[in-house]
C-alpha cells in the first residue's frame, strides 16, 4: 500500500513537472517555431530581391546591346568597319563589358571574319529579340562567356528592317559577383541554375558551367533532396524548401529572373545560422527548468514529511488498536490544524476503546461466572453508537437471568410430570401384553382361513383356464364351418359355370348337326362324287348327336351334384347356427366362471390382507409394550435429570423480580 506521503509527493511533483514541462516545452517549441520562421521569411524575401537585381544587372547589358543596334552608324554602309568597330569598343567600354561584336544578317563577322550564324544568341537577334545567352565556353577565345546580343536596326529605326546583330561579353564574373555580394547569414550565400540545371554564378567559379546536382543524384542518392528543389527552380517556380548535404541541414528560398532563358537563383543558409540562439536559449531554459524541477521537488519533500509523518504515526496507532494493543500511547502533536483534531481523535478513541472493551471484560466475566447482579461501572463510557452495546449486554444479562428463573421452574415441573409420565406408562406396558397375547390367538385362526382361501383362489384358477380353453375351440369350430361354407359357395358358382359352357356344348353339338344335314344333301345331290363327303357328314352327325348326349347327361348329373351341395348347404347353416348358439352360452358359462374365479381370487387377496394386518397389529401391540417399558425408564431419568437442573440453576446469583423491572420483557426495551 502507498502511503500519503508518498501520494502528496507524487501529486506535488507531478503538479509542478507538468506545469514547469508545459509552460517550458510550450516556450522551446514556440522559440523554436518563431525562429524557423523568421528564417523562412528571411530566405523567401531575399530570394525575389536577388533575381530582381540579377535582373537588373542583365538588363543593364541589355539595354546597351539595344541602345547600340539602334545607332544608325552600324548600318551605314558609307561608315568604314573601322569606325564601327571603334564604336562598338568605345561602348563596350563604357558599360564595362569586355568586348563586342559586328555581324551581318548572314552571321559573318565584319570585325574577325568568323561565322556565329549556328549561334543561338545570333538566332534569336535576327528574329529582332534581344537575348541573353546561358554562360558557355567560347569556341573562338575557349572562355566561359556570356553573349548579350540584340538586332542592328536600319538607320537605326526600332522595329524596321534588321541590318545585322551586335553583341557584347560582359565580364566572367559579373554573375559571380552578384551572388558573391548576397548574404543572409555568416554561413549563407546564393547561386544560379540555367534551364538545363547546370550552375552559371556561385562563389566557387570551379562550379560555374560543371556542376549539375539533378546529374549528380542519378548516381548518388545524398543529392536527391537538393535535386527535388533545383528540379522546381528549372521549372521557374518561387519557394522554400530544406536538405541536408554532407551531415549538415540548409534553408534555401528560389526565385526565377526575369528577361532570362529559364534562369533561377537560388539564396541558401545552414539552419544553424539562424537556429543557433535559439538552441542556445533552449539550452538554457532546460537547465532554468532543471533547477525549477529540483527546487520544488525538495519543497515537495518538506511538505509531505509535514503532512504525512503525523498522519503514519496515527495510523501506526491505529493499526496497534486494530491488532488488540489498547495500552500503547497515542502519538500527541499540538498543532491548531487537521493534524492535531486527527492526533486528539486517534488518543480518544484508542481511551474510549480501552474503557468500554474493560467494562464488557468486566461484565461478562462476571456474568460467565454466575453472578447476574452486576451494573457496568460507567455507563458515561459508552458514548454515541457505542450505547448500543451496553444496551445489548443489559439485555442480555436480563433475558439470561429471567430465562434461568424460568428453567428453575420448569424444571420442577418437569420432575413433577415424569412421575406422572412413568407411572402411565408402566400401565400402558401392562396392557399390551394382554392384547399381545389375544391378538396372536386371533393371527393363528386367520391364518388357517388364508390356507384355505388360497387352496380356493388356485381351484378358481384351473377352472378359468379350462373355460378359457373350451372357448378357444368353439371359436375355432366357428372358424373351420365358415370356411366349409366358403367352400360350398365356391361348389355352388362353379356349377352355375359349368351349366354355361355345357350350355354352349349342346349349342355346338346342334350347329354340328345342322351343318352334317346340310353336307348329306349337298353329297347326295352330288351322287357318286359325293359319297365319301356323304360318309363323313354322317360321322360327324353322329359325333354331335353323341355330344349332345353327352353332354345332357353331364348336365343332370351336374344338377343333382348342386341339388346335394344345397341341401348340404342348409344343413351346413343349421349347424353354423347350433355352433353360434353354443358359443354364446360358452362364452357366457365363461364369462360367468371368470366371474367368481376373480371373486374367489379377490377373497383370497383379502383373507392374505387380513392376515397381514393382523401381523402388524401384533407387531405394534409388542412396539407399544416395548416402548411403554422405554417410556417408563424414560421418565425416571427425565425426572432425576430435571433435579439435576434444578441443582445446576440455583447455583447462579440471579437478578430478583424487582431488579428486572427496568425490563420490558414483551417489548424487549428499557424503561426509562
Amino acid at each position: 500500500m502507498k502511503s500519503i506521503k508518498y501520494k502528496l509527493l507524487v501529486s506535488f511533483l507531478a503538479l509542478v513537472g507538468v506545469s514547469v514541462l508545459l509552460c517550458g516545452g510550450v516556450g522551446i517549441i514556440l522559440n523554436y517555431t518563431s525562429a524557423q520562421n523568421m528564417m523562412q521569411q528571411a530566405l523567401e524575401l531575399a530570394a525575389p530581391l536577388a533575381a530582381d537585381r540579377a535582373a537588373q544587372e542583365l538588363n543593364t547589358y541589355r539595354t546597351a546591346a539595344e541602345d547600340l543596334g539602334m545607332v544608325s552608324k552600324l548600318s551605314d554602309d558609307m561608315v568604314s568597319i573601322a569606325d564601327k568597330e571603334a564604336l562598338i569598343n568605345d561602348w563596350a567600354e563604357r558599360y564595362g563589358m569586355v568586348r563586342g561584336n559586328l555581324l551581318d544578317t548572314s552571321g559573318k563577322s565584319l570585325l574577325d571574319g568568323n561565322d556565329y550564324s549556328d549561334r543561338e544568341y545570333f538566332q534569336h537577334a535576327i528574329q529582332g529579340e534581344s537575348w541573353i545567352s546561358t554562360p558557355t565556353i567560347s569556341r573562338v577565345t575557349g572562355e566561359l562567356s556570356i553573349m548579350v546580343a540584340a538586332p542592328v536596326w536600319e538607320d537605326g529605326i526600332d522595329g524596321g528592317t534588321i541590318a545585322g546583330v551586335v553583341y557584347f561579353v560582359p565580364d566572367e564574373t559579373f554573375l559571380n559577383m552578384i551572388v558573391e555580394s548576397i548574404h543572409v547569414s555568416d554561413n549563407g550565400s546564393a547561386y544560379m541554375l540555367s534551364k538545363d540545371g547546370y550552375t552559371i554564378a556561385d562563389p566557387d567559379a570551379s562550379l560555374v558551367a560543371v556542376e549539375n546536382i539533378e546529374q549528380q543524384a542519378s548516381t548518388d542518392s545524398a543529392y536527391q533532396s537538393l535535386a527535388n528543389i533545383h528540379s522546381q527552380m528549372r521549372a521557374g517556380e518561387t519557394g522554400y524548401g530544406r536538405y541536408t548535404l554532407n551531415g549538415e541541414e540548409k534553408a534555401i528560398a528560389y526565385a526565377p529572373i526575369s528577361g532570362t532563358d529559364g534562369w533561377s537563383i537560388a539564396v541558401y543558409a545552414p539552419v544553424t545560422d539562424f537556429l543557433g540562439s535559439t538552441i542556445t536559449s533552449i539550452v538554457i531554459m532546460v537547465i532554468l527548468l532543471v533547477i525549477i524541477i529540483l527546487v520544488s521537488t525538495t519543497i515537495s519533500i518538506s511538505i509531505a514529511n509535514g503532512l504525512g509523518k503525523p498522519i503514519k504515526a496515527c495510523v501506526d496507532r491505529l493499526t496497534l488498536l486494530q491488532q488488540g494493543d489498547l495500552t500503547s500511547p497515542s502519538p500527541v502533536f499540538n498543532r491548531h490544524d487537521e493534524i492535531g483534531v486527527l492526533s486528539y481523535a486517534t488518543q480518544d478513541v484508542v481511551e474510549t476503546l480501552n474503557n468500554v472493551l474493560g467494562d464488557m471484560g468486566y461484565l461478562l466475566g462476571e456474568m460467565a461466572d454466575g453472578n447476574f447482579n452486576i451494573r457496568s461501572r460507567d455507563y458515561n463510557f459508552y458514548r454515541g453508537d457505542l450505547k448500543a452495546m451496553i444496551n445489548s449486554i443489559r439485555r442480555i444479562n436480563r433475558k439470561l437471568s429471567h430465562t434461568l428463573s424460568q428453567i428453575s421452574l420448569a424444571a420442577e415441573q418437569v420432575s413433577s410430570g415424569a412421575d406422572q409420565v412413568s407411572s402411565g406408562a408402566q400401565a400402558l406396558a401392562q396392557g399390551a401384553t394382554e392384547q399381545a397375547s389375544s391378538v396372536q390367538e386371533l393371527s393363528a385362526t386367520i391364518a388357517e382361513i388364508d390356507g384355505g382361501a388360497k387352496e380356493n383362489a388356485e381351484s378358481a384358477k384351473e377352472m378359468k383356464e379350462l373355460s378359457d380353453q373350451t372357448g378357444n375351440q368353439v371359436s375355432f369350430s366357428r372358424e373351420r364351418m365358415s370356411d366349409l361354407k366358403s367352400a360350398m359357395n365356391d361348389i355352388l358358382n362353379g356349377h352355375q359355370e359349368i351349366s354355361q359352357i355345357i350350355g354352349t356344348i349342346e349349342n355346338i353339338a346342334f350347329q354340328t348337326n345342322i351343318l352334317a344335314l346340310n353336307a348329306a344333301v349337298e353329297a347326295a345331290r352330288a351322287g357318286t362324287a359325293g359319297k365319301g363327303f356323304a360318309v363323313v357328314a354322317d360321322e360327324v352327325r353322329n359325333l354331335a348327336s353323341k355330344s349332345d348326349q353327352a353332354s345332357k347327361q353331364t348336365k343332370e348329373i351336374i344338377e343333382r351334384s348342386a341339388q346335394h351341395v344345397t341341401a348340404g348347404n342348409h344343413l351346413m347353416e343349421e349347424v353354423d347356427n347350433a355352433l353360434n348358439q353354443t358359443a354364446e352360452l360358452t362364452n357366457s358359462v365363461i364369462e360367468h366362471i371368470n366371474i367368481m374365479a376373480g371373486n374367489i381370487m379377490a377373497e383370497a387377496d383379502s383373507v392374505t390382507q387380513v392376515t397381514t394386518g393382523t401381523d402388524q397389529i401384533s407387531s405394534v401391540v409388542q412396539t407399544n409394550s416395548a416402548t411403554a417399558e422405554e417410556s417408563a425408564a424414560a421418565s425416571e431419568e427425565l425426572s432425576s435429570q430435571a433435579q439435576l437442573l434444578k441443582e445446576l440453576v440455583g447455583r447462579f446469583n440471579l437478578r430478583s423480580e424487582e431488579d428486572c423491572k427496568d425490563y420490558d420483557f414483551a417489548t424487549d426495551t428499557f424503561i426509562e
